[in-house]
């Protein structure tokens, strides 16, 4: 009996997890990458085949979906190009998977994740929620981030079949290129007394790749067109999600036993940015009607401290850094 295949679109960061979690069930993983090297050393024993591709070679793409694949999860759609062309794989697909984001929701009046002022919530954010509209503007750029993924969802609602929409918010967890984390490690790496964490209440929902990659499973299991927000619950303030983080580092080498972390005071110096909560709580009530409880913040923000810990190395200075391609911004 042949095994299920699936194609991973940028699967080497964020759906690193979820590329593992589906090769050890059996599914028969491929993967594409710029950067073929910064797979994970132990993939090769799970099967996983990494190729290197942009996901802008609609025509090398084109050959490796073929005739059909069971499913596709595409981690690099950016804009409506991307999702045409990902609409038209997708009616070869068994299933399909885009990963959306919690910036393309827009408040009462307009304003979203990216605007110069905060959007307000009344309340934990449902997927019927109202979407940016797209006006040419570049994804790379903060206005034209979640208008251009908003625009990639309406063109795969219109054009693709059996596509599923997964809006995450900030997504931490093992091989995730942005480390939001780093400052916080760094300091408990550098022996820091405490730690004056800003923003210190705010809460808001946190994605962890673990939970990304149930969402991943059990789309690709019962294929269908949908639209779900993917996070873990309960929703966390930045001063929960600090302790958590600091608490899970009492290993390899470091302590965090003793370590203050408290809320900072208005405008005091040195305090690190609040860089987990997001002042936005996502409804995960179609989460959990897919997969049950999602994970908590507890365990996977502890997973994310310590992953975080075993890549820190000393720079030629002697200073704590990230290794290249991990950006700690």
């Amino acid at each position: 009996m042949t095994s299920p295949a699936c194609l991973i679109l940028g699967g080497t960061g964020t759906l690193a997890a979820a590329a593992e979690d589906l090769a050890r069930s059996g599914v028969d993983v491929t993967v594409t990458c710029r950067r073929p090297e910064l797979a994970p050393r132990h993939w090769s024993a799970l099967g996983i085949r990494v190729l290197a591709l942009d996901r802008d070679d609609a025509r090398g793409i084109d050959a490796l979906v073929g005739d059909g694949v069971d499913g596709i999860v595409d981690g690099q759609c950016y804009t409506p190009g991307h999702a045409a062309d990902l609409a038209r794989w997708s009616r070869a697909s068994g299933g399909t998977i885009m990963l959306s984001a919690r910036a393309v929701y827009v408040d009462a009046a307009g304003r979203h994740a990216n605007s110069e002022e905060a959007p307000q919530w009344p309340g934990p954010t449902p997927e019927t929620t109202a979407t940016m509209e797209h006006h040419g503007e570049p994804y790379a750029s903060r206005l034209g981030y979640g208008a251009n993924k908003a625009e990639a969802e309406r063109v795969l609602a219109a054009d693709g079949e059996r596509v599923s929409v997964l809006r995450a918010a900030r997504i931490h967890g093992p091989s995730t290129r942005r480390v939001r984390e780093w400052p916080l490690v760094r300091s408990v790496l550098e022996g820091a007394g405490e730690i004056a964490v800003a923003r210190a209440d705010e809460i808001g929902t946190l994605t962890s790749t673990a939970s990304l990659a149930q969402a991943v499973a059990a789309c690709l299991h019962r294929p269908g067109s949908r639209i779900v927000n993917v996070g873990d619950a309960p929703a966390v303030t930045n001063l929960r999600a600090a302790r958590i983080l600091t608490g899970a580092l009492g290993d390899g080498g470091t302590t965090a036993t003793g370590l203050a972390v408290r809320p900072a005071a208005p405008g005091e110096a040195g305090a690190l940015p609040g860089a987990w909560a997001t002042g936005q709580e996502l409804d995960l009530s179609a989460l959990r009607e897919l997969v049950g409880p999602p994970p908590e913040p507890a365990a996977t923000l502890a997973r994310t401290a310590r992953w975080v810990r075993s890549i820190a190395r000393r720079g030629p200075d002697g200073a704590w850094e990230l290794p290249a391609p991990f950006d700690g911004g």
